[in-house]
């Protein structure tokens, strides 16, 4: 694949993930449990973007991209990562006012899951680890 070939074209890439709202205790635990380190990262932010930070890292990972819409979420699990950062309970989640505002928590939020831009350097690395796996 080029770089110039995308995994999801941009339709894709920002069409809405249905959510259920229909999952067991297990489930919302196994896929909205924040770690510490997690939880270190959140509080650096202010505390009404902090849930919504929580969502955005949370969803990244299970679905591997963000949620557009962060307040169609079941309120079980805002209220279980609200309750893990220390949070009152809530039925709606702030959503960032700004579009700048919002690409910087995205950036930072890649950051610190350790996303990388996937170029030339990265394939070439993938191919050379790939054919090191094969050996």
């Amino acid at each position: 694949m080029t770089t110039s070939e995308g995994f999801l074209n941009r339709r894709q890439r920002y069409q809405s993930i249905k959510l259920s709202q229909d999952f067991s205790d297990e489930e919302m635990a196994r896929d909205w449990t924040l770690s510490d380190a997690d939880k270190k990262e959140i509080s650096k932010y202010r505390k009404n973007s902090r849930t919504f930070i929580a969502i955005q890292l949370s969803a990244l990972r299970l679905y591997g991209r963000f949620l557009a819409e962060v307040n169609s979420l079941s309120p079980r699990i805002v209220n279980y990562l609200n309750n893990q950062l220390g949070l009152p309970p809530s039925l709606t989640v702030a959503t960032p006012d700004r579009e700048a505002t919002l690409s910087e928590y995205r950036k930072n939020i890649l950051n610190y899951l350790g996303f990388a831009k996937y170029d030339d350097e990265a394939q070439s690395r993938l191919q050379k680890w790939l054919e090191q796996q094969a050996l």
